[in-house]
């Protein structure tokens, strides 16, 4: 039975502490793909 971890670099950890909503429209819940953050609502790419 193998079991996988997602890791995140320390980078992507600090980006997720550093915005708490979208400036766009608002909404506080993102996708993490690679190394690009998303919001989930409107898809904006959060740097």
């Amino acid at each position: 039975m193998s079991q996988q971890y997602e890791q995140k670099s320390v980078d992507a950890i600090e980006l997720e502490e550093s915005v708490k909503k979208c400036p766009d429209c608002g909404c506080k819940e993102f996708d993490l793909r690679g190394e690009e953050r998303f919001c989930k609502k409107c898809g904006l790419v959060i740097d």
